[in-house]
């Protein structure tokens, strides 16, 4: 995990995520806040985190908590900015581009479907066998979904790949073994990238 000795400002974060999908304006105000207390060792997950309008807080395995930066105004990410870039904000964002975007919302589920029930059922029922899967089948669906997405836009070297957990041949093997869903991806990445 790279540490940035002088980390970009939340701010910064926001504009340039903003730059990397304009589409990202249609969730009107957001904020983004850098905090580099916000570690994967103080939440047990991660430390980048998307908060909803409304939410109040979220409380981790650990047991650490932490306030919505937004105190659930309007949509927010909290984010540790010396292992995040700006890249990672913007994929966490489209969490909740597709209530705020009724378009992007339909493209995502033309995306689901062309996914197709069957892998995302393959890959529920083999990871609640593991243990995993605990929240039900439809929050597994989407979290699916979202992860399938966020690997197709992700841009980066194979060390980038790694450190997010991506699988950096996604889009060679997506193009191949279910083009449709490729051809859905590539009018969401169009839609996301173009100046609205």
């Amino acid at each position: 995990m790279i540490v940035r000795k002088n980390p970009p400002s939340g701010r910064r974060l926001k504009k340039d995520a903003l730059k990397m999908f304009p589409a990202l304006q249609a969730l009107g105000p957001f904020k983004v806040k850098a905090d580099k207390r916000f570690t994967q060792e103080a939440t047990g997950l991660g430390d980048i985190e998307y908060f909803g309008e409304g939410q109040d807080r979220i409380t981790y395995p650990t047991g650490k908590s932490f306030r919505h930066p937004a105190r659930g105004r309007k949509p927010a990410v909290l984010v540790n900015p010396q292992t995040n870039t700006s890249q990672n904000v913007a994929l966490d964002l489209l969490h909740g581009l597709s209530d705020a975007d009724p378009k992007f919302g339909g493209m995502l589920d033309n995306f689901a479907q062309a996914l197709g029930e069957a892998d995302v059922r393959h890959f529920y029922e083999q990871d609640l066998k593991d243990g995993y899967a605990m929240d039900g089948y439809d929050q597994y669906r989407q979290n699916y979904i979202d992860g399938k997405l966020r690997n197709l836009l992700f841009e980066g070297n194979e060390e980038d790949f790694r450190k997010a957990r991506y699988n950096p041949t996604e889009r060679r093997d997506m193009r191949e073994y279910n083009p449709q869903a490729y051809n859905t991806f590539l009018k969401i990445q169009n839609y996301l990238t173009q100046d609205q």
